[in-house]
């Protein structure tokens, strides 16, 4: 018989790798869930995994704008390991991604998938509290799957279920025709109804996963955010959700309320540059993805909300946002609302041609744009450009105040009349970023969606990943995710080691200030943000 004789050096490689091979082993660890269609296959890892479930039919051919039709079954286990398609959108330079190329289009129109994150304890008599992420991306771009919440469903005991929805003009053309044909009357909003869908198939999967299907909060960030909006204006969506996470999400945004019959007759043009009669529909159904999204409409820019977003009047949102929530007309639950502090830095970048510093003359243009021009004046003399180091300093700090903090204190206002409104503001000054900094900005601070990073506490593509953080960055990730965490648990959002927090009084605008200093209560952020100024201008 050989006899091998292990060195203790040898002994030691041999006990690491075994280890390491069962950890790997540990970390593939198939998990089966039976839903009403079949039953899918994910893996157990630091959380349990379910990627890449159907929620509705391909909205291919025939059901290109039609509402979400019921999702197709299986009879054998289907794989869930990975990710399904994100849905058609043009790959955008703000965000730089490996191995994409800005202008190029992505993905495919079978596309509504959703992904399932568990703790690894949890079973089917879990009845855990259930958090539904709405991604963002100005409703032209974004994917569930960039989102991972296997950090938010394991550390804090929830089930977080991410999804795609129809981007651009796949999710919100509206046209005469499509009008015409369809039950009610109305068109557009299609990507809002495939978030409808999602939710109902959340209220009947859910419980399966270890999630309580009568326990959802939905949550989203820009595009997102609005989405929660939309659907808490949403009689449709009325029973799918029981409270609602706002974060940065232009609700009452300036130009953002759109009606049916403006964006029907607006799109009749854009429809004309698709070699198409806007009324032949068989047509405009076998129209190359990519020629959808790289035709602009004209006179409008091509990434604008403007452009593609929800629309309103009729069918899903009878009522503008302002006046649903004003009328006290929405789905009555707990909101949590957020903003940054510094959100229009991230878009000085966009607005710059070539890169270079924005001059004075295009922060008068471009103030023009945001604001009129028979406000130019006025808003010029608020924001005096002599008092910011650079004109892109000047520009990103009104774009802040009028797009998003002083419109998030009119949302907490209306809905804290009828529901418990909890307010707060990111103030990261040198949030943890993979975004570059444009050279006329002293950094980006805390930007449009700087926040994200902290909530998730996972690496998103194109925005950053927590192993940037310094000790005192992850302490506030700790805070923030937290908070979002124990309001989906509770209804009340609550830090660990902070002071309870009240909720938004609009006599008093309190606002919890999350920072790296911790979590403390501010009754200064509307006078920091001029809203009074703003909402004497009411842009809308």
């Amino acid at each position: 018989m050989l006899r091998t004789v292990l060195t203790g050096t040898a002994f030691f490689r041999l006990a690491t790798t075994t280890t390491l091979l069962l950890c790997a082993a540990q970390a593939q660890t198939p998990v089966t869930v039976q839903t009403a269609q079949g039953a899918v296959t994910g893996q157990q890892a630091e959380a349990n995994s379910f990627l890449g479930i159907p929620y509705a039919a391909p909205p291919v051919g025939e059901l290109r704008w039609q509402p979400p039709q019921p999702a197709p079954s299986w009879t054998a286990p289907r794989d869930a390991t990975q990710a399904g398609s994100v849905c058609p959108q043009v790959a955008l330079g703000l965000f730089p991604v490996a191995g994409v190329t800005p202008g190029e289009v992505q993905g495919n129109e079978d596309c509504l998938f959703l992904n399932v994150y568990t703790p690894r304890s949890a079973t089917a008599d879990s009845r855990l509290p259930v958090m539904v992420w709405l991604h963002g991306g100005s409703f032209t771009l974004g994917s569930g799957s960039a989102y991972d919440g296997s950090v938010l469903a394991e550390k804090y005991g929830v089930v977080v279920v991410t999804l795609n929805y129809r981007l651009g003009a796949l999710g919100f053309l509206s046209l005469p025709a499509l009008n015409a044909e369809a039950a009610d009357q109305t068109s557009g909003n299609y990507g809002l109804m495939d978030q409808q869908a999602a939710l109902r198939w959340v209220g009947r999967n859910v419980a399966a996963f270890g999630g309580n299907p009568a326990d959802v909060t939905i949550f989203g960030e820009s595009a997102g955010g609005m989405s929660v909006c939309a659907q808490l204006a949403s009689p449709q969506a009325a029973g799918l959700f029981q409270k609602a996470i706002i974060q940065s999400g232009l609700c009452l945004s300036p130009g953002n309320a759109v009606t049916l019959a403006q964006a029907s007759a607006r799109n009749v043009r854009y429809a004309d540059k698709l070699a198409c009669r806007p009324t032949d529909l068989a047509c405009l159904r076998k129209v190359n993805p990519e020629t959808l999204l790289k035709t602009t409409v004209p006179g409008l820019r091509p990434a604008s909300n403007l452009v593609w977003s929800p629309v309103y009047g009729a069918g899903i949102l009878p009522l503008t946002l302002q006046d649903a929530f004003a009328q006290g007309r929405f789905n009555r639950v707990p909101v949590l609302a957020g903003t940054n502090h510094d959100e229009g830095r991230l878009f000085v970048s966009a607005i710059s041609p070539g890169g270079k510093p924005l001059s004075v003359v295009q922060y008068w243009g471009g103030t023009g744009l945001l604001a009129g021009a028979a406000n130019l004046g006025r808003v010029l003399a608020q924001y005096p450009v002599r008092s910011y180091s650079t004109p892109a300093l000047a520009f990103a700090t009104l774009f802040t105040d009028a797009v998003f903090s002083c419109p998030a204190v009119r949302v907490g206002t209306a809905l804290s009349q009828y529901v418990p409104v909890y307010a707060f503001e990111f103030s990261d000054p040198q949030a943890a970023t993979s975004i570059k900094t444009p050279a006329d900005l002293p950094g980006l601070g805390s930007a449009h969606s700087s926040g994200l990073i902290y909530a998730f506490q996972k690496p998103i593509a194109g925005l950053g990943s927590p192993e940037q953080f310094s000790p005192q960055q992850a302490r506030l990730s700790d805070h923030l995710s937290e908070a979002w965490a124990t309001f989906a648990k509770t209804g009340r959002p609550t830090v660990t080691g902070q002071p309870a927090w009240q909720p938004f009084d609009p006599a008093r605008a309190n606002v919890q200030v999350f920072n790296l200093m911790g979590v403390q209560e501010s009754t200064a952020f509307a006078a920091d943000h001029k809203c009074d100024f703003w909402t004497r201008l009411n842009l809308n």
